[in-house]
């Protein structure tokens, strides 16, 4: 129940985090600028890879040490303006202390994703399956699936109109729904978008 209420309120914060600027911006009264045509960049599937630190939380801390990941993603474009939809694959792995030798996850994501074409910050939030591992010293492991959620902001260090890549760093929270102990970790991702 108590990894329950830490899912619940994981998602009650990144949602504030999302909604609040949004919020100040209509507080101040400042005008939303009239809706640009889609330019030919936002009508294309981009395909970004990415590299990432894990910085666990929780019961995962205290059985693992940092852990590194990567991803790869394909992002589309929505119908709504400055919604995209994307959905990739990812690889984490925590050494382990004590009796375990590593965690390990496999992930395969589906997340929306809101961007605003004035500024290079970016949020997302979505949906997982992931295959766990559990590696002991021996050959031994243990393997299990389960729902997860990720979310976060992201920021874009070159942005711009007709740039052929993208580079860009994302800071967010991955919670897998597990029977025991949470799997909970804030992985910084540095990747690059074509």
């Amino acid at each position: 129940m108590t990894h329950f209420r830490f899912s619940i309120t994981t998602a009650l914060t990144l949602a504030l985090a999302v909604a609040a600027p949004r919020a100040a911006e209509a507080q101040r009264g400042q005008p939303r600028q009239q809706q640009q045509p889609q330019q030919q960049d936002e009508q294309t599937v981009h395909i970004s890879a990415m590299a990432n630190l894990g910085l666990p939380i929780g019961d995962l801390a205290n059985a693992s040490d940092i852990g590194i990941g990567l991803a790869i993603r394909a992002e589309g474009p929505l119908s709504t303006p400055g919604m995209s939809l994307r959905g990739g694959l990812s690889y984490d792995r925590f050494n382990g202390k004590g009796p375990v030798d590593s965690y390990s996850y496999l992930g395969a994501s589906a997340e929306f994703v809101h961007r605003d074409a004035r500024s290079p910050l970016y949020e997302f939030a979505g949906i997982g399956l992931y295959g766990s591992k559990t590696n002991y010293p021996g050959a031994l492991s243990s393997d299990h699936t389960n729902l997860g959620m990720q979310g976060g902001l992201g920021f874009d260090l070159t942005h711009g109109a007709g740039m052929a890549q993208t580079t860009f760093v994302e800071f967010g929270v991955t919670s897998i729904f597990t029977s025991g102990g949470s799997s909970v970790w804030f992985p910084f991702r540095v990747g690059l978008r074509f």
